[in-house]
């Protein structure tokens, strides 16, 4: 009994820290508008704000890793939830374009500790047939924390209407709050991990990294992290200009779009609780195959979409897109030895998001020449249909196979 509440805690305790770290990393783009208006920044402009937040999100995943891998999963956690406290605060005292870039650096590289150490510690804690329903429970609270970030920005907006440095205080408060719970209750130390996890799994299938399969999924990531990028950063412009919810927001524009951001990112939640359900360790790598896939036929509708109808294809395209996390990281895990994992999902996310990063700053160019999104949705859609090319060889694979076997 003791065991199975420890394992829902951390599960609890991790999916938590999910949920901020992806609120941390929607908040420039639930506030870029405003930003824009202050310091007189151009859409391109915009987009680079998305880059230097991203770029050392996806980056420093690897160094992260590696340090948890040595010291650790739960000290990471904590250093990177009161890290990216202290660099939220900061905001208050930014008076010009420059020193927001540079925090907003500061809390893209807290932010990367998150993803190798609480992947990992799910992953090592979990067996092959539980490790997706995990992180689909994970993954909604992920989603969750990228809906949230727009809806709070909507609230604070909606008080003044230029409040961009309180939301960041708010957002500090919440980080500081969480990593003092995570200090305090997450107590399982990182040193038994492996041995918790012999205790409570059946053997790893793999004591070696598949250095082939591990390749081919963390290149369709990469791919996948740039439509990622790209869509979530404008999302809320994109959704204002329909004038979809503005009739309930008054005179504030930036509020108007980051509601509907919101409500369009739910659907995401409910992708994640979906595939979580569905997965199955047999097919993994054809389910994955369809879901990026499945992102084409949206995204190129928000080229063509107006009014409710942006709202509409959004939710949709948020819904079967976010459906790929949990079956990507269940897959990933499998062609990792236990005590490699903070590093092998390090690297993932450092090219997931580290290349993502290009996202924004690509559909911002793009719209900035030509006023429109034709040429930058368009583009993810084709960068959609090769990331669901590439995992397909993994079918070749008897590792699903294996790994199914294991659960009987």
């Amino acid at each position: 009994m003791s065991r199975f509440f420890g394992l829902h805690t951390i599960i609890l305790l991790v999916s938590c820290a999910h949920a901020l770290v992806h609120l941390l990393e929607q908040s420039i783009a639930s506030v870029e508008q405003v930003i824009c208006t202050d310091f007189e920044l151009t859409l391109s402009q915009s987009g680079l704000l998305g880059f230097v937040l991203r770029l050392p999100y996806g980056v420093g995943a690897l160094f992260a890793g590696l340090l948890a891998d040595r010291f650790g999963e739960k000290r990471i956690l904590v250093t990177y939830l009161l890290g990216a406290g202290v660099t939220c605060c900061l905001f208050s005292s930014a008076d010009q374009a420059g020193t927001v870039y540079g925090l907003l650096f500061g809390l893209g590289s807290f932010g990367s500790m998150y993803h190798p150490a609480g992947l990992s510690l799910l992953a090592n804690r979990t067996t092959p047939a539980t490790r997706a329903r995990a992180l689909g429970i994970h993954g909604i609270f992920g989603s969750l924390g990228i809906a949230t970030a727009p809806f709070l920005a909507g609230v604070v907006l909606s008080l003044r209407s230029d409040a961009w440095q309180e939301y960041y205080l708010l957002l500090g408060t919440i980080s500081f709050a969480l990593g003092l719970i995570v200090f305090r209750m997450l107590k399982m130390p990182a040193r038994h991990a492996e041995r918790d996890a012999a205790r409570i799994s059946p053997p790893i299938t793999h004591h070696r990294f598949q250095w082939l399969p591990y390749a081919l999924l963390v290149t369709s990531a990469s791919l996948g992290g740039t439509i990622y990028g790209g869509v979530l950063h404008f999302l809320p412009r994109y959704l204002e200009e329909a004038k979809v919810l503005s009739g309930l927001t008054g005179d504030s524009f930036a509020s108007a779009g980051n509601y509907a951001s919101a409500a369009a990112l739910l659907c995401g939640a409910v992708g994640q609780w979906t595939a979580g359900r569905l997965a199955s360790p047999r097919t993994l790598p054809v389910q994955l195959s369809m879901v990026y896939l499945s992102n084409v036929p949206f995204l190129l509708g928000m080229v063509w979409a107006e009014g409710i109808h942006r709202l509409l294809i959004a939710g949709l395209w948020a819904f079967f897109h976010f459906m790929s996390q949990p079956l990507y990281n269940a897959l990933l895990a499998e062609f990792m030895p236990a005590g490699r994992r903070s590093f092998g999902f390090g690297f993932s996310n450092m090219m997931g998001f580290g290349v993502g990063a290009v996202g924004p700053y690509m559909i911002g160019l793009f719209d900035n020449v030509t006023g429109d999104y034709t040429w930058g949705y368009s583009l993810l859609a084709s960068v959609a249909v090769a990331a669901a090319v590439i995992p397909l060889p993994l079918l070749s694979s008897n590792v699903a196979e294996r790994e199914s076997e294991s659960t009987r």
